[in-house]
């Protein structure tokens, strides 16, 4: 048998326990960066999604009840700059994790979350990214007219609203915000993932 016809059995038999360890869940949170349920609940996720991010898709949108493309804001014109910040924000070149620790800290100071500093990021590409995104040609409103259009795209009532896998379950939310951790793992193994390790502690 030819090296050439192994490897292509081998590849056969490998590729779909790769294709499976590859899957992931897609979670949108749909969040107000000055809304207190907001922080609560990423404060809440930050610890869960530290250890389930390599099973995880994330797509943080904050916009909210927001309107006219993030420029009248449920919590104030402080909020509409905040918004736009961590929109800039979330489209760097930090890691997910990154990016929802960014977000997170922020959040947490209400001062902070107006303003384009280096506390919640310890590198200096991202202010100037983020500097540069909030200019007056900056891209900002252009990210905000996009998260308005995926916020736009489900039906709810309550920010923070979470989605897994593109569906909104409005009899789900409840759950998904208020027991964080089981929430995502039953989430998880229902697209399909093996359940992890940390998951499994639930049970026990």
């Amino acid at each position: 048998m030819s090296k050439l016809l192994i490897l292509l059995l081998v590849w056969q038999v490998l590729l779909p326990g790769c294709v499976k360890a590859q899957k992931r869940m897609n979670m949108t949170v749909l969040y107000e960066s000055l809304c207190k349920d907001s922080l609560d609940y990423l404060t809440s996720f930050l610890p869960v999604f530290k250890e389930l991010n390599w099973h995880i898709n994330l797509n943080m949108v904050p916009y909210g009840k927001a309107s006219q493309g993030g420029k009248v804001c449920q919590h104030g014109p402080n909020e509409c700059k905040a918004n736009s910040i961590q929109d800039c924000a979330l489209r760097t070149h930090m890691s997910q994790l990154e990016k929802l620790s960014y977000v997170t800290c922020q959040m947490t100071n209400k001062k902070l979350v107006t303003e384009i500093d280096t506390n919640c990021s310890n590198s200096s590409d991202i202010k100037e990214s983020i500097t540069e995104c909030m200019s007056q040609n900056g891209q900002w409103k252009t990210f905000q007219r996009q998260s308005e259009r995926i916020t736009n795209m489900y039906n709810f009532d309550q920010i923070p609203a979470v989605i897994y896998n593109d569906r909104f379950n409005e009899s789900l939310q409840d759950e998904a915000t208020e027991d964080v951790k089981k929430s995502v793992c039953t989430a998880i193994v229902e697209t399909g993932i093996d359940e992890p390790r940390y998951c499994l502690k639930l049970r026990r």
